[in-house]
């Protein structure tokens, strides 16, 4: 899960010229000291042997245990291998080993037993050099470390799947030993599940699971992620760290799988803001830019398309993202069911992704991104899955209710945090009611320490009554929508149901998938169907600039891409 919230538009464009010049400056400072580099760099790209990458966060640390936006989990996915990952096969994305060679669960679902590589070894940052080898020790500290609550691990809350996670983390048990894992040997490891979760192994593609250096981390504590005292073990190794603006990683000499790595070098420069960078690419000075890798302004999206060159070098792939409303249902009148249902069936979904996206999204239906229930997504509205645009089935919901026209009707707080996109999407939103219903929408937007002080709030009567959220995905399970996702959100929506959260249960321990699909079916039609608590509006695509001397390049739909895979033109390794 993601939520990114952007500066308005105006304001992006009178600091990015600043965030340019600085970066100009030390970049070209670092290129003339960077060996093997013709003066030119920028006009003769191809002879670069490293690939340039933007990122949108200052990132302050590199540990696992802390990674939560993207720009971290990013860093993290190049410096440190977990259990299992992600890999496109047959144009499916599947699970495969990392550290694990094999493994195997009892008959009850609730024991999984792992046997590791014992070729993996952890590696000195900026040195290079090897030092001992990754255990099953390591996966049980890492664990036992993000699961204290004192940690404050962000997703601490994934443990919660393994025995006494809940409870260790809430503070109701004091041992953290008693944590769900144990090593059997030292490349034997095995998880004990709360309850079984056919979705297990979708778990351990997390940072939450990757294992970590105790020695490193309880000698140098919050340090110990900085280049001279950090230990990794994927297929880079950090070089250097320039705060504030530059991170270098180098290819892993020690990485069991080296002779796959393509690429020597990967650079990445930390630009806050996307004009910057959309400029930066224009000038070559980046080699991608776009989604994870710093998104592209919303705005410029259809310059970029009509654009001879930068079109040629513009790509949509695939991203599990929704993009939806929560309804305060504390709050009247959207403590009225009908009244929330006449609200969803009042948007015109494609129209929005036509006007607010110029077609690049896709319309959402559901707020479980389909396939993931097992549904095709064209065939959604044949099992009466999802709620559809029906604004004269809305207005005869409305009248039911006494409200005639919107005479009535109390006027509705929509409150977003500082963006050009929500803006644009409120905006619509508050058109459709107003034409179709007369009903008036009063539009706040703010910063977020404010939007957050508000919409946050304990007292839902006084909170917003809609308020936006993005959901990206953190596993490819329907229980990462259904249960995460829904868990985080209450909050906002103050919405309980008992047979919706008896259906995500059931649904999170059955063993057989094609059982699993039908209860997250049902949950999902009691959600944003029946009762309304969310109101989806579109799946999100990736939209990218990638320059053609990127070869062999493909993006994972979650977060952190394989970038060992990728190439660079004419050059080998």
């Amino acid at each position: 899960m993601r939520l990114i919230f952007k500066l308005s538009i105006q304001a992006q464009k009178i600091i990015y010229t600043c965030i340019v010049c600085f970066l100009y400056v030390n970049i070209s400072i670092c290129y003339s000291n960077e060996k093997s580099i013709v003066t030119s760099p920028y006009k003769t790209q191809s002879s670069l042997p490293f690939l340039r990458i933007p990122i949108d966060v200052q990132t302050r640390s590199v540990d696992p245990t802390f990674a939560y936006y993207e720009a971290s989990i990013e860093l993290t996915e190049q410096l440190f291998l977990g259990l299992l990952g992600f890999e496109f096969k047959d144009s499916n994305l599947i699970i495969v080993p990392e550290l694990a060679k094999t493994w195997r669960v009892n008959d009850n679902g609730k024991i999984y037993r792992f046997e590791l590589r014992d070729d993996v070894y952890w590696t000195k940052g900026i040195t290079g050099e090897k030092m001992r080898k990754v255990t099953a020790k390591d996966i049980v500290w890492a664990v036992q470390r993000n699961i204290n609550p004192e940690t404050d691990a962000p997703y601490a809350f994934i443990l919660y799947a393994l025995k006494n996670g809940h409870d260790i983390h809430t503070g109701k048990l004091k041992d953290i030993s008693a944590i769900g894992v144990k090593a059997l040997s030292d490349f034997t490891v095995e998880f004990e599940l709360e309850n079984p979760a056919s979705y297990f192994p979708s778990l351990l593609t997390l940072w939450i699971f990757k294992p970590l250096p105790p020695e490193q981390i309880k000698k140098h504590g919050s340090n110990w992620s900085e280049p001279d005292k950090i230990w990794t073990n994927g297929p880079y190794f950090l070089d250097q760290w320039h705060k504030h603006w530059k991170m270098n990683f180098k290819k892993n000499p020690n990485f069991y799988d080296k002779d796959q790595v393509q690429i020597s070098e990967l650079h990445y420069f930390i630009i806050p803001e996307s004009f910057a960078g959309l400029h930066m690419y224009k000038e070559n000075k980046l080699d991608i830019l776009g989604d994870g890798f710093l998104r592209l302004p919303p705005s410029e999206v259809l310059n970029i398309t009509n654009d001879e060159k930068l079109g040629s070098e513009f790509y949509t792939v695939p991203r599990y993202f929704t993009y939806c409303y929560l309804l305060n249902t504390q709050r009247p009148p959207l403590n009225n069911t009908s009244v929330r249902r006449a609200i969803s069936l009042s948007i015109d979904r494609d129209l929005l992704v036509d006007i607010i996206t110029h077609g690049k999204e896709d319309a959402a239906q559901t707020f479980t991104p389909p396939f993931l229930m097992g549904i095709d997504n064209k065939k959604s509205s044949d099992l009466d899955i999802g709620i559809h645009f029906d604004p004269k089935k809305a207005k005869e919901l409305l009248e039911k209710e006494g409200y005639s026209d919107g005479t009535d009707f109390p006027e509705l707080i929509l409150m977003h945090p500082i963006s050009e996109v929500h803006t644009s999407i409120a905006k619509a939103i508050s058109s459709f009611l107003k034409h179709y219903h007369n009903i008036k929408v009063k539009i706040i937007e703010d910063n977020w320490d404010n939007y957050s002080n508000i919409a946050f709030q304990k007292d839902r009567i006084k909170a917003p009554h809609i308020t936006p959220l993005g959901w990206g995905a953190d596993y490819l399970d329907a229980h990462n929508w259904l249960n995460d996702a829904f868990s985080y959100s209450q909050s906002f929506t103050g919405w309980k149901n008992k047979n919706f959260d008896e259906k995500v249960a059931q649904a999170g321990m059955h063993p057989d998938q094609n059982k699993r699909y039908l209860l997250y079916q049902k949950a999902e039609k009691i959600l944003v169907q029946e009762e309304c608590a969310i109101v989806p509006l579109f799946f999100e695509t990736a939209k990218y600039l990638i320059k053609p001397r990127v070869k062999n390049w493909f993006f994972l739909p979650t977060y952190g891409q394989q970038l060992m895979h990728w190439s660079i033109e004419n050059h080998k390794n």
